[in-house]
């Protein structure tokens, strides 16, 4: 049985093959074991001998195998039709996650299965920046974030932003946003406030 509610409306967007539907519901059809994108190009099957389903993995668990001409697999949202968005994102998620903190970026590079040129080039394109100056400015970012919301002394930011030296957080710091940590800390009333 499928889970989903409205199969009139997904059997007219089949029947039209109205691809404001691809990659939203998918059509297993009973007779051949194929499940397909509702922009499927082979001949409608009978409403009879078809199944909704809310994903392709759900459609595959229940036994139908993927369509060959509409390749269900690439349907909008999957890693295939995202190509090399799917890395990218990838990157970027473990990015976040501190992996240029520990790494490099021909390491990084290669847990996701590209070249360390090839990840150079995701990043220019997309961004405008290498993989680590993206990384520093997430770090810096995190780290402004600590100044404005904690009362830590400026070396533990540095150290909890993935700093491994004051005078490198600094730096950064100073690269990036053209202030030095002290002067993000002030709060924005002290610094107003005439000297007496």
């Amino acid at each position: 049985m499928t889970r989903t509610t409205d199969t009139t409306l997904y059997r007219q967007a089949r029947l039209s093959r109205d691809a404001r539907f691809d990659g939203l519901f998918f059509i297993a059809v009973v007779s051949t074991g194929i499940y397909c994108r509702p922009i499927c190009p082979a001949p409608s099957p009978k409403e009879e001998n078809v199944r909704y389903y809310a994903s392709a993995i759900e459609a595959s668990a229940q036994g139908f195998r993927p369509c060959l001409r509409c390749r269900p697999d690439s349907a909008p949202g999957s890693p295939a039709w995202l190509g090399k968005e799917t890395t990218f994102r990838r990157a970027l998620s473990l990015i976040q996650e501190g992996s240029l903190q520990e790494t490099s970026v021909p390491a990084l590079a290669e847990r996701l299965g590209v070249s360390d040129r090839y990840l150079r080039k995701l990043f220019t394109e997309s961004l405008g920046c290498s993989p680590k100056q993206y990384a520093l400015y997430q770090q810096i970012l995190f780290a402004k974030k600590l100044l404005h919301e904690t009362r830590l002394p400026i070396s533990d930011v540095a150290f909890a932003a993935g700093f491994n030296s004051i005078r490198r957080f600094n730096d950064c710091f100073q690269q990036q946003l053209s202030l030095s940590p002290t002067q993000v800390r002030r709060k924005p009333a002290e610094s107003m406030m005439p000297s007496l």
